[in-house]
């Protein structure tokens, strides 16, 4: 007997079958062509620990708004009866664009033609909807909806149990201080109103300053946001970590977060900055919560290729009228966050780490921010390229544009920090809390001929804020102008708990305005940059700094450029010097060399 045929129109049922069938598939497939790819040279993904059950979901929804607009398009012409092979035709389109998409090796072109050609093939060979068909349609929908169902499961099961397990150490006594660490992502120190900058950007910090000591020579141990945070993690300088572009922080030296939760403190990360901050490379360690990929709707699309491919589309950012990145969290929602962790438990001491996103690119803080600071007749220009930096004279409009954008992300951020600052004063938090504010690092608005970060070591990349607030156990109104390295953050804080034992190397900062000795070199490198412009500084090969004695001394060890600059009369802008002034030059040359030894042929 001849198989049934399907009627002129398939029901809305097998439709819905289809598209849950096909979505959730082609989820899988993503993620599938992502492990590939991991496994393949790119160990980090950036999609987050829910992405084997969010990816499918999002991709459904995906899905679902290709089929509405595939049927609207069948009634108005008149097809229904080609609705189905037209969506699986689609379907099979966009699932195999967004396997291939997740491979940068293989050109855009290249995957939009091998994706016709295989939705073509899955059309033929899905044939004609015999009731066989759609009845195995109907199970493969039902099973990959068990499965995402028991996945989505498991996974939020694991993180309330670890949540858990993290958080049954000993309990200490209430009134042990409280850690808090603000890191304010890409914020750099030159463009702060609290270091001299003639724009008012941080007013709230120059007020909570007065509370506490101010840094104004600290600096990042790298360029970027990995490296430098896992400096302020474990004490470490840059070239110690494995943390690099594309490798994960690995377990060789304690966290700051691990060492704490041993003796008690609750431990909540609450991170904005999922590109470089998540726990895929490695900063969760010792937390017992830490939220970086939320479930909110921004954060489950972008686990999705397909989404973060549509997402890249202009004209449809035009449209819905947001050039933001997707699913960015902001400094209230990271705020909140925080602060709904701690009323879990308010009574017990706590080690929290927030990673505020707002002043990395693209700058567009919300409301009237974005007109705080304007420069008459220019535009602002809150999405400029790294690429940008190719020109070799941007028009100076295009400078001062994002400039603008950068100081209004700032003091928006800024005021963001004043409101968390006071609500925790309000509850009676803030009298027994260490807060230190500080920043990874910062940003070039073409001072070298470089926009962006991660490419050099100049000063505008590398000086950032650091204050303390500790009542009782630092001075207030203190400003400390000798050189520092975030990556003393660790031994600081064991150091003001007077935690025996501590792991951590580096010296604290409490002899900074106790009058004990510092170190007079402070490090800071950046490893080789793969695939990027070739005019960045770190492209040619692995960059060392030292910082001493009011100067900045950078090596390029790819192609032996030296470079001096004078940070004692000019630490806005530092001047350049001959390379003959540096001094001691062996020593530094021989200090930055040890940070990369070159290795044997």
């Amino acid at each position: 007997m001849a198989p049934a045929r399907e009627p002129a129109s398939s029901s809305l049922a097998d439709l819905v079958a289809l598209t849950l069938a096909a979505g959730l598939a082609a989820g899988y497939l993503d993620r599938l062509a992502l492990e590939l790819r991991s496994v393949t040279g790119e160990p980090v993904v950036f999609v987050g620990r829910h992405s084997w059950w969010a990816a499918p979901v999002a991709t459904v929804v995906l899905f679902t708004i290709a089929i509405a607009g595939l049927g609207l398009v069948a009634v108005l012409v008149g097809r229904l009866d080609r609705l189905r092979a037209a969506a699986i035709w689609v379907f099979g389109f966009l699932a195999a664009f967004g396997a291939l998409y997740s491979f940068p090796q293989i050109q855009r072109l290249a995957a939009l033609v091998l994706s016709a050609a295989a939705a073509t093939l899955l059309t033929r060979l899905a044939g004609e909807a015999t009731p066989a068909r759609r009845r195995r349609v109907r199970w493969t929908a039902v099973i990959l909806s068990l499965a995402t169902i028991g996945l989505a499961a498991a996974s939020l099961t694991r993180d309330a149990l670890l949540e858990r397990r993290l958080n049954r150490a000993a309990a200490i006594p209430p009134t042990t201080p409280n850690v808090l660490l603000l890191v304010l992502d890409t914020v750099r120190a030159i463009s702060l109103s609290l270091y001299g900058y003639q724009r008012e950007t941080t007013p709230e910090l120059s007020r909570w300053a007065a509370r506490g000591v101010v840094f104004t020579r600290a600096y990042a141990t790298a360029p970027w946001t990995l490296p430098s945070h896992a400096s302020m993690m474990t004490g470490r300088w840059m070239h110690e970590l494995s943390a690099d572009w594309m490798v994960p922080l690995d377990r060789t030296y304690p966290t700051l977060a691990e060492v704490l939760g041993r003796r008690g403190y609750r431990t909540g990360g609450f991170v904005a900055n999922t590109d470089y901050a998540s726990a895929e490379v490695g900063l969760d360690r010792g937390f017992g919560r830490y939220e970086d990929y939320t479930l909110d709707s921004g954060q489950l699309l972008r686990n999705s290729t397909l989404w973060r491919a549509v997402a890249r589309i202009a004209p449809i950012r035009r449209i819905i009228g947001n050039y933001d990145n997707l699913g960015r969290r902001t400094a209230p929602e990271i705020s909140e966050a925080f602060l709904s962790w701690l009323d879990r438990e308010p009574a017990r001491p706590f080690f929290g780490f927030l990673n505020y996103y707002d002043a990395h690119r693209p700058y567009f803080p919300p409301g009237d921010w974005p007109d705080r600071f304007r420069t008459p007749g220019v535009d602002l220009n809150p999405r400029y390229r790294r690429e940008d930096g190719s020109e070799p004279e941007p028009a100076p409009a295009r400078i001062q544009g994002a400039i603008d954008a950068y100081d209004n992300a700032i003091g928006y951020l800024d005021s963001e920090i004043g409101k968390l600052l006071h609500e925790l004063e309000r509850r009676g938090v803030l009298e027994r809390t260490i807060v230190i504010i500080a920043s990874d690092h910062g940003e070039e608005f073409f001072e070298h001929g470089l926009w962006d970060h991660g490419n050099s070591l100049y000063h505008p990349s590398v000086h950032v804020p650091l204050l303390v607030i500790a009542p009782g156990l630092a001075p207030a109104g203190v400003t400390i102008s000798q050189p520092v390295s975030i990556r003393s953050l660790p031994a600081t804080v064991a150091d003001l708990l007077r935690l025996p034992g501590s792991p951590f190397p580096g010296a604290s900062l409490v002899g900074a305005w106790s009058g004990a000795s510092l170190p007079d070199s402070i490090l800071l490198g950046v490893r080789q940059v793969l695939r990027q412009p070739s005019w960045y500084p770190a492209s040619a090969g692995n960059l060392g700094s030292v910082v001493t004695t009011g100067k900045q001394y950078i090596r390029n060890q790819g192609n032996g450029a030296e470079e001096l600059f004078d940070l004692e009369h000019g630490l806005l802008a530092p001047r350049a010097l001959p390379i003959d002034s540096a001094g001691n030059l062996a020593r530094l040359r021989a200090m930055v060399g040890g940070m990369f030894p070159q290795r044997s042929p």
